[in-house]
């Protein structure tokens, strides 16, 4: 790897799935050295989410597929927004700003994933790390919703999720891989998110 190398405008393709698996393996090698790219990376993640979050919200008949980020074309005028959404939030907001957020500072320390979730409930999703010591559940409104891992068919309960305004939400530290998580009423699976 070349030494003068260092992520730039790599970050921001890189979090919404825009490169191809050498380009990222790359900038995975570089980021376990360069704390400083590791932070580059962590902001374009945590603009990219803030893009998600902000978006408008799925009409109430959604699908039922989930389609992995990498596997999805990129529109070429989604990695301006974000480019340009990158650029300003490192002006707008102070770096020395002092966070409170448990998840969101987990976001900034590592890479992430994330998973829509997909059944009759409301819209959800899951934010995790790729090493699975950790996993974010947001859903939208206020209920409160049981969150279980599932792996080799047996379930763990996360715990519920608690409202936060607009949305209800769960950050669990765990450290445990799981093959997906379902979102439960009363006991009844409402929707579940596969874990990849």
């Amino acid at each position: 790897m070349d030494p003068e190398f260092h992520v730039g405008d790599s970050a921001e393709l890189y979090a919404v799935g825009a490169l191809d698996e050498r380009e990222r393996a790359e900038i995975d090698a570089h980021v376990t050295e360069c704390r400083d790219c590791l932070r580059r990376l962590g902001e374009a993640e945590e603009t990219i989410l803030t893009l998600e979050r902000v978006s408008v919200a799925e009409p109430p008949h959604r699908t039922a597929s989930v389609v992995p980020l990498q596997r999805r074309s990129v529109a070429s005028w989604w990695l301006a927004v974000a480019t340009a959404a990158a650029f300003i939030v490192g002006f707008v907001i102070p770096h020395g700003a002092p966070r409170s957020n448990v998840a969101t500072l987990a976001m900034i320390g590592s890479h992430f994933s994330h998973a829509q979730f997909a059944g009759t409930g409301p819209a959800a999703k899951v934010i995790y790390a790729r090493d699975r010591s950790w996993y974010y559940v947001i859903v939208a409104g206020s209920g409160r919703y049981d969150v279980y891992g599932i792996r080799n068919g047996r379930a763990l309960d996360l715990g519920a999720t608690q409202p936060q305004g607009a949305t209800s939400e769960l950050f669990k530290r765990i450290g445990k891989p799981f093959d997906r998580l379902e979102l439960r009423n009363r006991g009844a699976a409402l929707e579940t998110a596969a874990i990849r």
